[in-house]
């Protein structure tokens, strides 16, 4: 829960941070034309009002972030789900969380959209001047292209994440990772099995030198254990 929400506060600093960017890089590119000063107190009220904005859409990264790693994890147990094998091991919500935080912060531009107006009342008119002011004339046009090279980003993320899985069969491991490359062990040639101190968590050294964590993977039943360390020879360690 605290990785979680530690990687929450990180992105929402970052994006804190690049709005000021990219918001200058806008106004370079596309200067307001023909667009009446506000005055310092308009100034000053209106970023008042903006926090409400900044506040929903936090709010909105958060849920829906949280929501794309739970579906992204269960879609994944559905793709993989397989009766040919002993066992197979798809990534969890924590493994997820990247990928879901990346679809939440892109997603959450959505909602906000549609409520900003709700959020802001009478003020939205002058929400929109101020936008123009510090954004440029064609900011909505630039921030639609934005979002959809994001969404596409992020479709290209999610199937790549979606494709990562462990099958186990008596006498075979076989892993499939990220970049869709598959490699099959023998169960001799696993060197170790470590529990890390939690519940299904473990590490499966083999002879390559490569490792499969299981903290990052569900599900891991005892059994499945079992037969690695009856299969290979080796001890679990703790």
């Amino acid at each position: 829960m605290l990785e979680i929400i530690k990687s929450l506060l990180i992105a929402f600093f970052a994006v804190a941070v690049l709005l000021p960017v990219v918001r200058y890089a806008l106004r370079r590119l596309s200067p307001a034309q023909h667009t009446a000063a506000m005055s310092a107190e308009e100034l000053k009220y209106i970023q008042k009002q903006e926090l409400k904005l900044t506040v929903a859409y936090f709010f909105f990264a958060s849920v829906l972030t949280v929501f794309s790693a739970g579906v992204l994890a269960l879609l994944s147990s559905i793709i993989h789900a397989s009766e040919e094998h002993l066992f197979v091991m798809t990534p969890n919500f924590r493994a997820f969380f990247a990928p879901g935080l990346l679809l939440g912060l892109t997603l959450a531009v959505l909602p906000l959209r549609i409520v900003q107006s709700a959020v802001l009342g009478s003020d939205y008119e002058l929400y929109k001047t101020y936008t123009q002011q510090v954004e440029g004339q064609h900011s909505t046009r630039t921030y639609s292209i934005l979002l959809l090279v994001l969404l596409v980003v992020s479709g290209i993320v999610t199937f790549y994440a979606l494709r990562w899985h462990i099958t186990i069969d008596r006498n075979e491991i076989q892993a499939t990772n990220l970049l869709l490359e598959q490699r099959a062990y023998d169960m001799q040639e696993i060197e170790s099995i470590r529990y890390l101190g939690a519940e299904g968590e473990y590490l499966v050294s083999f002879s390559d030198q490569t490792n499969i964590n299981t903290t990052y993977l569900k599900p891991v039943q005892l059994e499945m254990i079992a037969l690695l360390a009856e299969r290979s020879g080796k001890r679990v360690i703790r």
